[in-house]
């Protein structure tokens, strides 16, 4: 995803912000199983180049394969307007399983986008028999279609300093950011608790794999 669509700072924090909204929509989710990839495969490499571990940094761990994984693009298609593009992919094989595409208004919040991008997944699954049953008890934690979350611009802002933190090792911070963002999101913003909710287990040891469905 190119440049920063929503302005949270630095080149790249856009996608950042969207690939952990994504990520915390999933986990909190008991019908899908979501692996990790990024903080656990980072972790990884250090580890293969025999590298210290940062301080504060939790045991790796191990982690299962991962069945597909999600590709997304932000894409600007003038004078069509701008697009999220996703594609779920097959990982033993590199196989397309799955391509959509997301239209983005002017204006459009990034957890809205986020939930959107979670309901097109569950979509696919639903489409496919992989998903057990399992009733949501929040209506609106995937959608299928763009609708505004009310979650303000500056609690996403606050989520991100959370996640900055948690990349860091740093669990003040982690806890600083995410539970900002809950008190400027509210309890709607269940992202941020989720979030928080990682970030306490990782500091307690929990490690990066098996376990830790962040």
């Amino acid at each position: 995803m190119d440049g920063d669509p929503w302005r949270l700072g630095s080149p790249g924090a856009a996608a950042l912000a969207l690939q952990e909204l994504v990520s915390a929509g999933l986990l909190r989710r008991r019908d899908v199983h979501f692996v990790e990839r990024r903080r656990f495969m980072a972790a990884v490499e250090r580890e293969r180049q025999g590298l210290p571990a940062p301080p504060g940094a939790p045991p790796v761990g191990t982690s299962p394969g991962a069945e597909m994984v999600l590709q997304g693009t932000w894409t600007r298609l003038a004078p069509a307007g701008e697009f999220f593009e996703g594609r779920l992919v097959e990982t033993a094989s590199g196989r397309l399983l799955r391509g959509f595409r997301i239209p983005i208004p002017p204006g459009t919040d990034p957890v809205a986008l986020g939930r959107t991008v979670v309901g097109r997944i569950l979509e696919f699954l639903d489409e496919t028999d992989r998903r057990p049953p399992w009733e949501d008890p929040v209506a609106s934690a995937a959608l299928r279609e763009l609708r505004p979350s009310g979650v303000p611009l500056r609690a996403v802002a606050r989520f991100l300093e959370g996640t900055l933190a948690e990349d860091r090792y740093d669990w003040e911070g982690a806890f600083q950011g995410y539970y900002g963002a809950l008190q400027e999101g509210g309890s709607e913003f269940f992202e941020a608790e989720t979030a928080l909710t990682r970030a306490a287990r990782l500091r307690a040891g929990g490690s990066l794999g098996v376990g830790d469905e962040s």
